[in-house]
């Protein structure tokens, strides 16, 4: 598959709860579209600007194949040409690259064209996500 980037607007959950001077900035970048990621990662330096709150470690690998320990930083809302969803936030050495992984996109109900390099709607239901809760009859 090809390597392609989209655009994602990610704000911190919690603003709703906060007061005015607590809350973090809503962030718009580019994001590497990669379904070898799980979750939603972002450098520290978004991170902060979102001012999400730490929630503990995971342990984590990455592409070289080397294992980590990452913190869990809050609860974000990411949009995704205009579909969103809430995820947790996977915090980034500085510098790093932005991933949109395979649980946001999931939930998100996109589909990835190789070939035209881009996120498509689920055919089955082109408006709005729609979500398999298979164990459910």
């Amino acid at each position: 598959m090809g390597v392609f980037r989209v655009e994602i607007k990610v704000r911190n959950w919690q603003n709703r709860f906060l007061p005015p001077h607590e809350r973090g900035k809503d962030v718009v970048c580019q994001a590497l579209v990669d379904t070898g990621a799980v979750e939603l990662c972002l450098p520290v330096e978004l991170v902060a600007e979102l001012k999400l709150v730490d929630l503990g470690q995971v342990r984590a690998y990455t592409a070289d194949g080397s294992e980590h320990r990452y913190r869990v930083m809050g609860i974000g809302e990411v949009e995704v040409q205009g579909r969103t969803c809430q995820v947790r936030i996977i915090e980034l050495p500085p510098g790093a690259e932005p991933l949109l992984g395979a649980v946001p996109l999931e939930v998100m109900d996109w589909h990835i064209s190789p070939q035209e390099r881009r996120l498509v709607p689920n055919p089955r239901s082109p408006e709005e996500p729609l979500l398999p809760l298979v164990g459910y009859t």
